[in-house]
């Protein structure tokens, strides 16, 4: 069954749902839905020894803050363009960045592409956190690395903060030296969120609590990257003013719904419930997966307890099925279904603005 809406029914449906949803449905709150619940229990963390950057406390001057919504919401969905989201999976998914390996210069190299583009965007530092920079440098079981990260200020000073977020680490090269290129892994997220950050800043909305732009390194390798900046954020004393969505996984060749993983975390329930009211608005089945296989969510909500869920596409029915160029060197933008993609990332950017008024 195609769940996709058309562009033109899109137009005429989209302010009424989000008018709804932002007015009422998101103040009265709704009932949770129940989904595909996978019985994968928490596994224990291991607790890696970080070298964190330097620290810092200066705060950014941010600009005004939006005044209606609703409106807002239809206007940041209005200038998402999937045309420009698949330009910057196809950049990071090339055969010339090596299958971005942590710690190799082709992981260096997209790290810097991700950083440009952050910079380009307008995007600052995350002083609050002790990022001086828009990287932010580890070392972990003798691997160095670095994470991208930026904020955008929200508009009235706010200590909240909401994380959006993908990993841009992959496999690298195989035995025979082909690119594991991981355009679905995970290209596509960081993807969705350099698109994100643009639409942000094409618009100029500013929202209601500050949104931190990531790309994580190092999930391959035990989600390091993720659980460095977990770190950071609790030596910080900021973990209880931090929430994350996690993107991984929607360049799907199909399906039919968008999961979301709350890791088994309940202090993840709102961002859940952002996420479903995004979906319904959207005319799109949003189904709670419990606890995946691996994820940078996990971090967050296993060793920091930093409410985290990661949110992908029609995985948790059958990968095989809609992934199935998983961890293989056939994950390439050709395989990418941007249909797909486009509407998780549609999802994803509608509840993170949801998330932003809670």
């Amino acid at each position: 069954m195609n769940v996709f809406l058309s562009q033109k029914n899109m137009l005429v449906m989209l302010p009424v749902f989000l008018f709804q949803v932002v007015l009422i449905t998101f103040l009265a709150g709704c009932d949770g839905q129940a989904g595909l619940q996978v019985d994968t229990l928490p596994m224990p963390r291991t607790n890696h020894a970080f070298t964190p950057p330097p620290t810092q406390s200066t705060t950014a001057t941010a600009p005004s803050a939006p005044t209606d919504p609703g409106l807002q919401a239809d206007q940041l969905l209005a200038s998402f363009n999937v045309n420009s989201e698949f330009t910057y999976l196809s950049t990071l998914a090339a055969d010339e960045f090596q299958g971005r390996k942590t710690g190799s210069s082709g992981a260096q190299g997209a790290a810097a592409y991700i950083g440009t583009q952050f910079a380009d965007l307008g995007l600052q530092p995350w002083t609050a956190a002790g990022l001086t920079t828009l990287g932010q440098d580890f070392t972990a079981d003798g691997l160095e690395s670095e994470n991208v990260v930026g904020l955008l200020p929200a508009g009235n000073p706010d200590d909240s903060y909401i994380i959006f977020a993908a990993h841009y680490d992959h496999l690298g090269l195989d035995a025979n030296g082909n690119a594991f290129n991981g355009a679905d892994d995970d290209a596509a997220g960081v993807a969705a969120v350099l698109e994100a950050a643009r639409v942000f800043q094409q618009t100029g909305i500013r929202p209601r609590k500050n949104i931190v732009f990531c790309a994580f390194s190092g999930e391959e390798e035990d989600q390091l990257g993720s659980a460095a900046l977990g770190q950071q954020i609790s030596t910080m004393g900021l973990s209880d003013k931090v929430e994350m969505i996690n993107i991984d996984g929607i360049g799907a060749i199909g399906g039919s719904y968008f999961g979301v993983w709350d890791e088994g975390f309940a202090g993840a329930a709102p961002l859940v419930s952002a996420l479903q009211q995004a979906g319904a608005a959207l005319g799109t089945p949003v189904k709670e997966e419990g606890t995946d296989i691996g994820s940078d969510a996990q971090s967050f909500d296993w060793q920091y307890a930093i409410p985290a869920v990661t949110v992908d596409w029609s995985w948790g029915s059958d990968a095989s099925i809609w992934h199935p160029y998983y961890h293989t060197i056939y994950d390439t933008p050709d395989q990418i279904n941007q249909s797909v993609m486009g509407q998780a990332t549609k999802v994803a950017l509608l509840g993170l603005w949801l998330a932003t008024l809670q």
